[in-house]
């Protein structure tokens, strides 16, 4: 199968509140869209730039997943103007691409005719489903169920972990630099990325 390493890594509480760690392979035509118009768009992204920039996202009520792909895991957020996507690697590099959201009104954007009688509201929306799938499974049995989530095993665990070391190095020196001053380091953070995303 072509996308047989491709998958989704989530959390679960168990009855005991301790976080489970599952995984579901990514459906073939979502995982197909991440490898053949997210990959190929990805470009370097340097520590200072991840903490100035995307690393602000897992402080709001942004919806986000991750996918597991070899041994690099990807982080997909829901954020304007659409989906961004940060590879973490195991070798502590890091790449990201930002797309815009195939609707044309996303994020409250004034969106022109042209771009209205184009869209098509029924078409398979991939952005959403890369976020969604995963991030609706966290927290509904049913869905995990119907994703084919399961308890993931002891490889899928070992390489989350390997590709997340880095950047959870990152979030020690973000907070030693950032927790007194953390709404003016949230606001520049997100300036960022409107800027680097228009770039």
């Amino acid at each position: 199968m072509p996308n047989a390493r491709m998958q989704y890594v989530i959390f679960v509480e168990d009855d005991n509140d301790e976080s489970v760690m599952f995984a579901a392979p990514v459906p073939d035509v979502d995982s197909k869209y991440l490898r053949d118009h997210v990959m190929p768009t990805l470009r370097a992204l340097t520590d200072e730039e991840y903490m100035q920039g995307p690393a602000i996202i897992l402080h709001t009520l942004a919806r986000y997943s991750y996918v597991l792909h070899k041994d690099d895991l990807y982080w997909c957020s829901e954020w304007p103007p659409g989906l961004i996507v940060v590879r973490l690697s195991p070798d502590g590099t890091l790449a990201w691409s930002v797309l815009r959201s195939p609707n044309p009104e996303f994020g409250g954007r004034q969106a022109t005719e042209e771009e209205l009688e184009l869209f098509d509201e029924d078409a398979e929306n991939h952005q959403y489903n890369l976020v969604f799938n995963a991030w609706d499974a966290q927290f509904d049995e049913d869905v995990r169920k119907w994703r084919s989530f399961v308890p993931a095993d002891p490889k899928t665990r070992k390489k989350y972990l390997a590709a997340l070391d880095h950047v959870n190095s990152l979030g020690e020196i973000m907070q030693s630099r950032y927790s007194q001053s953390f709404n003016e380091w949230s606001e520049n953070c997100k300036k960022n990325i409107e800027k680097w995303s228009a770039g």
